[in-house]
């Protein structure tokens, strides 16, 4: 896309870009697009995964990644020419940093004035990040530099964890344009930090490609096939489905489980299946790009993401991962927490199961195996719980509404 057709476009600040795991800001990216609007990327980070989504290849945005070391020279005169254009609000904007110190510090400003002003040669009318943690800091500043408005939307462990600087994120809502919760449970949580600012906190549930992710009809083939679609960290529960696991093998239930995803406990989760004697029942599938996602979703039965609150405070939002087993026609077995119950009902397209109980969700997976009415109910229900409310166009088109109202 050529520097002309960006005058009037939209900044999406990231941390890095692309993500494996992060295919919701792609799609809406991509969906902004479709609808004429101008996109820029700006990476915090460069990525590190050869592995890249299909789509990829549809994106018209340029990315910009920042230089990676704060010694750097371009660094260094990108600042000198920020102090320039912007004057006092630079040095007003970099104060804060070196006084607030649980917002993050100097580091974000002054990579906030290399993003400031490419905006403004570029003639951005808007920023736009993804987590309120850095990515939001560093558009916190470059708002504040070049007066350009920016948004963020919050999602999980950049507003759960227990370091998350209540009043710096506050101050990010404060600050904001608009900020967008991904379930009303976190517009409700985010609400309480925020005061008189809450009004700006905005619910828009993350969108997904309701063309792409589609049921692939009743399906006949055996095992019964159990599927996991999700990093490899403990707030997804994943050692709790492998307990769950070894009990339904215990009891002679015929099934296999896919577990799509990388991450931290990776090994610990491979010592564990290998420790058990699961390896006929459990495969450890690694990350996959979203088209080989999409026929994993169509060729299971059930989908099960045990969630748990992790021992640092952090937890789902709203998994997008639900969404989309839900829109290929998979019932979903998982936990009651967070902005889940917006989408999950129990005994409707699902089942829900008290947190960290591998009996409770081996009783759960059991009963939908061995009751094939059970079963056939939730999944023709599981699609339609989706497609009002889950459409990318649709908030792809709410998004773009916002940047509209708030930059006219």
């Amino acid at each position: 896309m050529t520097e002309e057709n960006l005058q009037g476009g939209v900044g999406y600040v990231l941390r890095k870009f692309p993500v494996l795991s992060e295919t919701f800001i792609l799609n809406e990216i991509l969906a902004l697009e479709e609808r004429g609007i101008p996109v820029h990327i700006f990476s915090l980070e460069r990525p590190n995964d050869p592995r890249f989504h299909e789509n990829l290849s549809r994106l018209k945005a340029s990315v910009t990644y920042l230089p990676q070391s704060f010694h750097s020279e371009s660094l260094r005169v990108h600042n000198i020419r920020a102090a320039q254009l912007y004057g006092k609000r630079y040095y007003r904007a970099l104060a804060y940093a070196l006084t607030h110190p649980g917002f993050g510090l100097v580091s974000r400003a002054l990579q906030a004035a290399y993003i400031a002003n490419h905006a403004t040669r570029l003639g951005l009318r808007h920023l736009h990040s993804h987590f309120a943690n850095r990515p939001t800091t560093v558009s916190f500043f470059a708002s504040w530099m070049t007066n350009i408005p920016y948004s963020f939307t919050a999602h999980a462990a950049d507003i759960f964890r227990k370091r998350v600087d209540a009043k710096a994120l506050a101050k990010k809502i404060e600050r904001a344009k608009f900020v967008i919760a991904i379930s009303d449970f976190n517009r409700s949580y985010l609400a309480k930090l925020a005061g008189p600012a809450a009004a700006k906190i905005i619910r828009l549930y993350n969108g997904i490609d309701l063309n792409s992710f589609v049921p692939n009809g009743a399906l006949k083939n055996r095992p019964f096939t159990i599927l996991c679609v999700s990093r490899l960290v403990e707030k997804k529960g994943i050692s709790v489905l492998l307990d769950a696991c070894k009990l339904l093998r215990d009891r002679n239930c015929e099934f296999r489980s896919w577990i799509v995803g990388s991450g931290e406990l990776q090994g610990m989760l491979e010592k564990k299946i290998h420790d058990d004697n699961l390896q006929e029942h459990v495969q450890l599938l690694g990350p996959q790009p979203q088209g080989e996602v999409i026929k994993r979703y169509q060729s299971a039965h059930l989908y099960v993401l045990p969630c748990v609150v992790s021992s640092d405070g952090n937890r789902e939002g709203l998994p997008v991962s639900i969404v989309e087993a839900l829109a290929c026609g998979l019932p979903v077995i998982t936990t009651s927490m967070t902005g889940i119950p917006e989408v999950v009902r129990h005994d409707y397209n699902g089942l829900f199961v008290a947190e960290r109980d591998p009996l409770a969700l081996c009783d759960a997976i059991e009963s939908v195996v061995r009751h094939p009415q059970m079963y056939e109910n939730f999944r023709a229900n599981a699609r339609s719980s989706v497609e009002s409310t889950f459409d990318i166009r649709q908030t792809a088109g709410s998004l773009h509404r916002l940047f509209e109202q708030e930059t006219a």
